[in-house]
């Protein structure tokens, strides 16, 4: 709870809907520079993210209290307390962790920090790009220009176009 309490290591993703979530900056508070770690806190009947999937970086769940749902693929498995969820990087499966319980569902993302990815989000048809610094950490970017940017699937264009 500290690190939720602490201003300069908290966050919140409040945008709306299905939506809401604490996020406590572990990793950043600890120094790491190779390993993402975020404790996150999940209202009841919300979602910290939409359903999504990396092309880089793993990510991997461990519940700290409450329960709710993994969205893993096409499959929902249960969570409670002491359970462990992974999303593989590179895979194509999307996931989503669910809070289906009356109480806070508390856990701790940890994720590789690879400072390029790709991440695909097949619900809405976005793809988001990432480069300078791992995800969540725009702290890692020092003076190196830092990049993310979301577009729609369906912006395809050829390599030369444009260029010749």
């Amino acid at each position: 709870d500290a690190v939720l309490d602490d201003p300069a290591l908290s966050d919140t993703n409040r945008p709306g809907g299905a939506f809401a979530a604490r996020l406590g900056a572990v990793g950043r508070a600890l120094g790491t520079r190779k390993l993402g770690a975020t404790v996150t806190g999940v209202a009841p009947g919300k979602k910290a993210w939409p359903r999504h999937y990396h092309m880089t970086n793993d990510e991997m769940f461990v519940v700290l209290s409450g329960t709710g749902i993994f969205h893993h693929g096409e499959c929902a498995y249960p969570l409670s307390t002491g359970d462990v969820a992974y999303g593989e990087a590179g895979t194509a499966i999307p996931f989503q962790i669910e809070n289906t319980g009356t109480e806070d569902l508390r856990y701790l993302a940890i994720s590789t920090l690879d400072p390029t990815d790709v991440f695909v989000y097949p619900d809405s048809g976005k793809i988001g790009f990432l480069a300078g610094s791992g995800p969540m950490r725009a702290d890692q970017a020092g003076d190196r220009p830092r990049m993310i940017r979301f577009i729609k699937d369906d912006m395809k264009a050829g390599y030369w176009e444009g260029e010749l």
